[in-house]
């Protein structure tokens, strides 16, 4: 019987074949990294707004739960305490004013502090010790912090209203707060309704101010890169259009309030 000698010829790939195959390669890689890439971009972004968002939020409610102590006396009968503090800060500016047009507003409300449920301390709002029976003048204002790479930063200060010193440094509240606003809400003498809101240089008569409209504009403190340059303009409580030409957007938020301790 014959043998018959088989031969296997081992065949490699083709030129064609390792070409289709590298770029078939390149398509998936570069797809894996496009997904990569656009997970990133959205996890910044989600990231960034998120931040804004929380800024804002918790700008208000600080300033919300503070500017209800404006005008507290602890006794009953004493005499009744103007909410908003009239005197002045450093630099002899007055500490509650109207910044003018989109720049940003100061508050400064007065009262007696109650003591700190952790410590039992009377403090203003910076943790300063403030003497029993005296009062504390507490200014909101937006600076920028200089510890802390320039970031537009909501803080406050306290002073003593008897002599108009800060009890200590300004205290930095929530960055990312790069316009404050307030507007005075005025009822007629002798009513309990409000029916106009003006600026502080706006109002008259202190005595007739029963409630307070503030907002801020916030961002996330720094500019992202994730985001188009492109101009954007704000409107903060109709204090005047406002256009930054950057890679930051900012979102704006405000509310109102009612006095608890007014009818001087």
């Amino acid at each position: 019987m014959p043998v018959t000698n088989v031969i296997n010829h081992q065949q490699g790939f083709s030129i064609v074949e390792m070409m289709l195959a590298f770029v078939l390669g390149l398509i998936v890689a570069g797809s894996a990294l496009q997904l990569m890439v656009n997970n990133s971009r959205s996890a910044s972004v989600n990231e960034f707004i998120a931040t804004a968002q929380e800024n804002g939020r918790h700008s208000l409610y600080i300033m919300s739960t503070e500017f209800r102590r404006a005008g507290y006396r602890s006794k009953i009968g004493a005499d009744p305490t103007q909410p908003f503090y009239l005197g002045r800060c450093e630099g002899g500016a007055i500490c509650t004013i109207d910044g003018g047009g989109t720049n940003s507003d100061r508050v400064a409300i007065q009262y007696e502090p109650v003591p700190n449920s952790d410590n039992g301390q009377l403090q203003d709002c910076t943790g300063a010790t403030v003497v029993p029976g005296a009062l504390t003048a507490d200014v909101y204002f937006v600076a920028r912090d200089h510890s802390n790479d320039n970031i537009n930063t909501l803080f406050c200060r306290g002073y003593d209203p008897l002599t108009g010193n800060p009890r200590a440094n300004a205290l930095a509240l929530v960055q990312g707060v790069e316009r404050l606003q307030a507007l005075y809400g005025i009822a007629p003498t002798g009513e309990e309704d409000i029916n106009q809101y003006v600026t502080a240089s706006g109002v008259r008569d202190w005595r007739q101010v029963l409630g307070i409209r503030f907002g801020v504009l916030v961002s996330a403190g720094k500019e992202s890169r994730v985001f188009d340059k492109r101009s954007r303009t704000y409107n903060l409580l109709h204090s005047g259009s406002l256009t930054l030409d950057d890679q930051t957007p900012r979102y704006m938020y405000s509310t109102a309030i009612r006095l608890n301790n007014t009818g001087m």
